[in-house]
């Protein structure tokens, strides 16, 4: 590739005002995004793929340097030319959609190349998948509907036509609003920073312990992002022929406030730079890597979601009811009793006296 002749640097919908200028090299880019917005630029907020910014220029642009083997790009390969395709993106805030720019870096194969057609022939022996399972993984999943707050149920897979065994990995995996993310109107990241499942920090999702090296499963709680709209999954896959250590699959335990590593809980101070910083991992010499779209899916309004206060009486269940029934009666009950008592019992045999004291008084 390094031999390659450039084609083109960067395709992108730019958003006014925005500019983008990238620098594709031999197997690396350097990307300047210069944000004018009149909020304070924050460099936590940005990503190209799952990779944070390098650094800040003048106050108002961002500086990604990386290579093409890392940060989610994904690669294809066609009869003459090899492509690299990404996407940065920026969260203005919790009330604002994403920015977002679409970059590719297309390069020419020299006729006289062999090394880059081997390795499309061996992408093209590995075959990945990429779906929604029922509840146990027993099959796939029945409809594509899903309430607010229950589980999807997801696996990934990659299968070799020379049967020889591999180990997958899920680098990076987002929601978005149309199958094609530089098209898409909103954008919800669930694994970044190189397999980091963000999601588990926020509700109840968390990779499950592998059945085979060739297979992934994880559990996402179902999000409110785009309810009611089409949605779709796109996940960046790897697979190699050996476990790589440097390579995760990071879930977040709630209970311990801390990240676990799937494959081997006790090496998960790999892990531990989730939140912190970017994870530097070795160029994918001996690996392949596909991108998948799972979808289109929808995610629904719960029933079970309305507040006590928008429940009318009819809602109580009837157990509440019976008690309220019974301690409202048992209440008036012990008032009757104690009023007896005070103003009949009581109250009527005070004035008594034995008839032995009114003869002695006569």
């Amino acid at each position: 590739m390094g031999s390659g002749r450039l084609l083109l640097m960067l395709v992108a919908a730019a958003v006014a005002q925005n500019e983008v200028s990238v620098d594709c090299g031999g197997d690396s880019v350097t990307v300047r995004w210069r944000l004018n917005s009149h909020q304070k630029l924050d460099p936590s907020r940005a990503l190209l793929g799952d990779c944070p910014p390098n650094a800040t220029e003048s106050g108002d642009t961002l500086l990604f340097s990386v290579s093409l083997r890392t940060c989610g790009f994904s690669r294809k390969v066609t009869l003459n030319r090899v492509t690299y395709s990404n996407l940065l993106t920026y969260e203005r805030s919790p009330v604002l959609p994403f920015l977002s720019h679409a970059v590719q870096c297309v390069y020419e194969l020299p006729v006289s190349s062999t090394e880059e057609e081997e390795e499309d022939d061996d992408d093209g022996a590995v075959t990945f998948s990429l779906e929604f399972m029922n509840s146990d993984f027993s099959a796939p999943a029945p409809a594509l509907h899903f309430r607010l707050g229950s589980a999807l149920p997801v696996r990934a897979t990659v299968e070799s036509r020379s049967h020889r065994p591999l180990w997958i990995y899920m680098e990076s995996c987002m929601a978005s609003t149309d199958a094609d993310i530089s098209r898409a109107a909103h954008v919800h990241p669930i694994i970044t920073n190189a397999g980091c499942l963000m999601e588990s920090k926020w509700g109840n999702s968390s990779f499950l312990r592998r059945r085979r090296p060739a297979e992934m499963r994880l559990y996402l709680q179902a999000f409110k992002f785009a309810v009611g709209q089409n949605i779709f999954l796109l996940c960046d896959l790897e697979a190699w022929d050996v476990q790589r250590m440097d390579r995760r699959a990071c879930h977040y335990i709630q209970q311990q406030r801390r990240w676990e590593l799937l494959d081997d809980p006790s090496q998960s101070y790999i892990c531990s730079s989730c939140d912190t910083s970017f994870f530097q991992k070795t160029d994918p010499v001996s690996g392949v890597s596909a991108r998948k779209v799972l979808g289109p899916f929808v995610i629904e309004e719960s029933p079970d979601t309305q507040t006590s206060a928008e429940r009318g009486p009819s809602d109580s269940p009837v157990w509440l009811i019976v008690v309220s029934v019974v301690a409202v009666l048992g209440t008036v009950a012990g008032v009757l009793a104690v009023s007896y008592y005070l103003c009949f019992w009581r109250g009527g045999r005070m004035g008594y006296r034995p008839s032995r004291d009114l003869l002695s008084k006569y």
